[in-house]
Order: structure tokens, then C-alpha cells, then sequence
């Protein structure tokens, strides 16, 4: 019934750990593809290994991106649905009987996505703490940033579930491969996104590692939203530029993306006054701070009452 599509390469102990949680799930008509992105004969070794015949092992010559590994995965998939798991991340045993009961069997119209517990250096959270109601359109939910810390929203693959008949018509693009799919579901085919409301997902994240799709720059991540401009909407194009594109300049201190960020905000956008204040605050209060200062943030009476 699901084919389950895990990209990895060159992490053959987390892959262990997210493909048993997909083995261990309440609902048992599924098969797990893992697609190996490149030459990883330690990862090949060891799943090789697993007695499990739902478990299949497809390896790409060479590799090809965190994007188009999902994409192979998803061409190779047998299920009438398809879900996708990062290889850092992991499952919850309910977590696809949940999201199917949601929806109905039947029901081929929607992507399903569910909370997840985001377990970070310094804390657990569960995000997003305010899930895509189909009323507004997606780009601003996703971009246009009202809230101090992240967390608000969240849409991450690692939680998606969907017919393969919509994967196939989708793909992934190769930057921001998810938000991609997403805009253009939502966007241009009307599909409807349903949220389980409980955290089936454990998203690992701020630990050092690097994600088999994050390997892109500021650079690439504006000439995309430039080219999906009209799709994403010029409130969420200014919130992209100076709350989602920033942080990876100001982690590469390439300050020469200062004021061409701000540019564009103000060129195509429509910034808000909490943009242009967590700007600053991205360039100026260097990132384990923010982090503690989310922390207390979350721990604060004010937040919890929120």
C-alpha cells in the first residue's frame, strides 16, 4: 500500500535507525526504498543485511542530490502511496495509520503531513505550533514570519505523505526540493495539505550535520525565489529573503548579501516590521545565542500561555 523512500549516503548507522522505525511501523503493507546516492559500500554492507523483505536497495551510480535521489525512489516506488523520511530523522510506530485514518483510503486529493518532535542541542520542541489551514495561500505561511523564534510553521518531507500518482506528476526541483513540491501542489494543482495534530516525526537538527539536500547557497536560494516569485507572493518573498535566505549568508559572513537581500525585499516584497527586526537580529547575535534565547523564550510564562 506504501512505498516508503529514504535517501541516504555515507551514514549507514542513522539510515539504520530511520529505516527500523519504518519497519516497526503499526501498519505492516509497506516496502522501504532506500535509494544509496553514490559508492557507500559500508551502508550497502549493512542494510544489505537486514532479513526484511519489505526492505529495497537501490543505488545510484554516482550521486545525484538529496532532490533527485527522492525522485529515483519515487519512479521505483510500487505503493499506491508514497511517504518520504530524511535519513537523520525517524518515526513514531503510528505514524502512517494515523496519517491514512486521517484522509480515508481513497482519498488521493490531499498530502498529509503530521507534527513532529524537533529535538535540537539544547531542547525538544514540537512544531509547528500553528498547522496550514488550506485558507491562505501557502507561500505566506511558510515564509512570512510572525513570530520571533522558529517553530510556528513547519512543513518538512520527513512528514509528508501523498498519492504516488501526485509524487510522479511533482518530482522534486533541487533547491528547497519540499517547499517546491509543495507551492507547486498547492499552488497549481489545488491540492488541499491535511495535518495529523500529534507529533509522529522526531526531526534531528542544529547538531553539526549537514541534510543530503542542504547543500545549496544564498545565491542559488534567491535566483529560486526570484523564479518562483509570483507563486510564493510578495509578502512571503520578502520574509524568504530576510528570515530564510539570510542565515546561511550570515553563516557564510558574506556580507556583500546584506544589502543585496534587503534590496530585494524592498524591489519585490513586502516587508513587515518583524522582518526587517529578525534581520538584524540574524546578522548581529551569532546563532548558539539565538538558539538559547529560543530556549528561554519557550520556558517563559508568556510563551507557554501563548
Amino acid at each position: 500500500m506504501i512505498s516508503v523512500i529514504v535517501p541516504t549516503v555515507r551514514r549507514p548507522l542513522l539510515v539504520m535507525r530511520a529505516v527500523n522505525s519504518v519497519l516497526a511501523q503499526s501498519v505492516t503493507d509497506i516496502e522501504v526504498v532506500v535509494v544509496v546516492d553514490g559508492p557507500d559500500p559500508e551502508t550497502m554492507h549493512l542494510l544489505g543485511a537486514v532479513s526484511d523483505e519489505r526492505l529495497r536497495l537501490i543505488q545510484n551510480p554516482q550521486s545525484l542530490g538529496g532532490a533527485e535521489a527522492r525522485n529515483v525512489g519515487i519512479k521505483a516506488a510500487r505503493g499506491e502511496w508514497i511517504a518520504f523520511l530524511d535519513d537523520d530523522d525517524e518515526w513514531l510506530k503510528d505514524k502512517l495509520k494515523l496519517q491514512l485514518a486521517a484522509v480515508g483510503f481513497d482519498d488521493q486529493c490531499v498530502i498529509v503531513s503530521c507534527l513532529s518532535y524537533v529535538a535540537t542541542s539544547l531542547k525538544r520542541y514540537v512544531w509547528p505550533r500553528r498547522v496550514y489551514d488550506n485558507a491562505s495561500p501557502l507561500g505566506e505561511y511558510l515564509f512570512d514570519r510572525r513570530s520571533w523564534f522558529r517553530g510556528d510553521v513547519m512543513l518538512q518531507c520527513s512528514s509528508l505523505l501523498m498519492p504516488r500518482r501526485l509524487g510522479l506528476e511533482l518530482l522534486f526541483g533541487p533547491i528547497h526540493d519540499d517547499w517546491d513540491m509543495l507551492l507547486r501542489a498547492v499552488g497549481t494543482k489545488g491540492i488541499k495539505i491535511v495535518t495529523v495534530k500529534s507529533p509522529l516525526v522526531i526531526h534531528y537538527t542544529e547538531d553539526g550535520r549537514e541534510s543530503l539536500g542542504a547543500s545549496f547557497d544564498w545565491n542559488k536560494s534567491l535566483l529560486w525565489a526570484k523564479a518562483n516569485r509570483l507563486l510564493i507572493g510578495p509578502r512571503a518573498y520578502a520574509g524568504f529573503c530576510l528570515t530564510i535566505i539570510s542565515p546561511q549568508a550570515a553563516k557564510a559572513a558574506d556580507y556583500s548579501a546584506f544589502f543585496i537581500l534587503l534590496y530585494q525585499a524592498f524591489r519585490h516584497g513586502a516587508p513587515r516590521p518583524i522582518h526587517l527586526a529578525l534581520y538584524l537580529a540574524i546578522w548581529l547575535i551569532p546563532m548558539n545565542r539565538r538558539q538559547k534565547l529560543r530556549s528561554i523564550w519557550h520556558q517563559s510564562p508568556q510563551s507557554r500561555s501563548a
